[in-house]
């Protein structure tokens, strides 16, 4: 019984770590994406989880994470941004930048 408590345990593990590796690199790489067609540099190729929950999304409870980003405009300012993950998708991107806060949304 042991034995089986044991693989259950390593077996939601294994999922968890796929799922944030997943979503790490998805939000990565829709930062990277937006950034560059707005014309700014997305830096240090890294973002920083800064919250992670289970809320619902289509009747499904799912994770929902906030992920913190540095990006630069043409003045070599450094700006920070924040990237929501909700259900396995990238829903949102926000910059914080001198103008104020530009929110772009992706994906209902």
């Amino acid at each position: 019984m042991a034995e089986l408590s044991a693989l259950v345990v390593l077996g939601l593990l294994g999922y968890y770590w796929y799922n944030q590796t997943t979503a790490l690199d998805l939000t990565r790489l829709a930062g990277k994406q937006i950034t560059q067609q707005k014309g700014w540099v997305f830096l240090d190729d890294s973002v920083l989880q800064k919250k992670i929950s289970i809320k619902p999304r289509y009747g499904k409870l799912s994770y929902y994470r906030v992920f913190e980003f540095e990006f630069s405009d043409a003045n070599a300012k450094r700006y920070k941004g924040a990237i929501t993950h909700h259900g396995g998708k990238v829903v949102e991107i926000k910059f914080f930048h001198e103008f104020g806060i530009e929110t772009i949304p992706l994906q209902n």
